[in-house]
């Protein structure tokens, strides 16, 4: 089993061990399966009725949510559809079965998301249980189907709530993304997917140059002018969101899916939940690099200057000549 090395910042700002979060997408296990799943793995109690958000309280890693990965669904905004077309949504016994229909068929191109509350780190490992519980109940993942472009997502707690900090995290992960996506075998649904959109090269280059060092409201502002989305394989969204929210436009401050949380939001690797030979851990010992390199700031510097004089590949896509020369980095 691929192991949950430590990142070279153990401890947040506070002193305290950080903490790591997951969200899991998946597909071939309805919501009772899945919340079946975490409470025989971990414990905890079910709560919450319906095949669309369900959450599991109270179990040995705190609480996880379990839901199908549409607002149209959780929210039951397909009800008042109904209503202004004149079908009655209210009559006993009805309801039941129609949510059933929809579950089953969102399921067949939604994801089936589960998610964790924050875990401190030296626990994290023990997620590695609900993947092989989810795999031995058949959870199909990222490479199964065409149609699917299913991530695993990562947050785990910023080590600094600085610029500094959050400014040499963004730089090494942008450094490393090429080496990430070649050795994660990124799937190619998902990357002509909107969910995992590279940042446009013209911000890179500026926020790679050792040069950048902006306060929070700036890193804040800049960001938000090229990345007004929640949709990059790094999304600093909810952390600038929670640090220096006065600094981000009003439309992303207030968008509803937006949840400020003192997190980086990675969300580059494949949920290959169906794959013998997969684990979280890979996926964690990925962003663990992106750390070492961000805490070794001439090793940083170093790379990024090279990052400018190299001239990157035009096609779509990873830039192969560049991820060959930062492989090392990830071992």
């Amino acid at each position: 089993m691929m192991p949950f090395p430590p990142p070279p910042e153990p401890l947040n700002a506070a002193g305290e061990p950080r903490r790591l979060g997951f969200e899991l997408e998946l597909a071939g296990i309805d919501t009772d399966a899945l919340c079946n799943t975490v409470q025989t793995t971990f414990g905890g109690d079910v709560e919450g009725e319906g095949p669309f958000l369900r959450h599991v309280r109270g179990t040995e890693l705190g609480d996880f949510t379990v839901e199908i990965d549409t607002a149209l669904l959780k929210d039951r905004t397909y009800l008042g559809v109904l209503q202004r077309l004149g079908i009655e949504t209210d009559e006993a016994g009805w309801r039941a079965p129609l949510e059933d229909l929809l579950a089953r068929l969102a399921g067949t191109v939604v994801p089936h998301e589960v998610s964790s509350g924050p875990i401190a780190l030296t626990h994290a490992h023990e997620m590695e249980r609900l993947r092989a519980a989810l795999q031995a109940a058949q959870a199909r993942g990222t490479r199964s189907a065409l149609r699917f472009a299913f991530g695993l997502h990562l947050n785990p707690e910023v080590p600094a709530l600085t610029a500094d900090s959050l400014t040499r995290h963004l730089r090494a992960f942008l450094l490393l993304r090429d080496a990430l996506r070649v050795d994660g075998n990124i799937d190619l649904t998902r990357r002509l997917s909107p969910f995992i959109r590279d940042f446009p090269e013209d911000y890179v280059r500026r926020v790679v140059a050792p040069v950048y060092q902006p306060d929070l409201a700036g890193l804040a502002r800049d960001y938000a002018r090229d990345n007004a989305t929640r949709n990059r394989s790094l999304d600093l969204l909810p952390v600038l969101a929670h640090a220096a929210a006065d600094a981000l436009p009003t439309a992303v401050r207030e968008d509803p899916l937006l949840k400020p949380r003192p997190t980086f939001h990675y969300r580059l690797p494949n949920c290959a939940i169906d794959e013998p030979d997969w684990t979280l851990g890979e996926a964690w010992r990925g962003w663990v690099a992106v750390e070492r390199l961000a805490a070794d700031r001439e090793a940083l510097d170093s790379l990024a200057e090279a990052y400018l004089a190299h001239s990157r590949a035009a096609l779509p896509g990873p830039d192969e000549d560049w991820a060959a020369r930062t492989r090392l980095l990830l071992a």
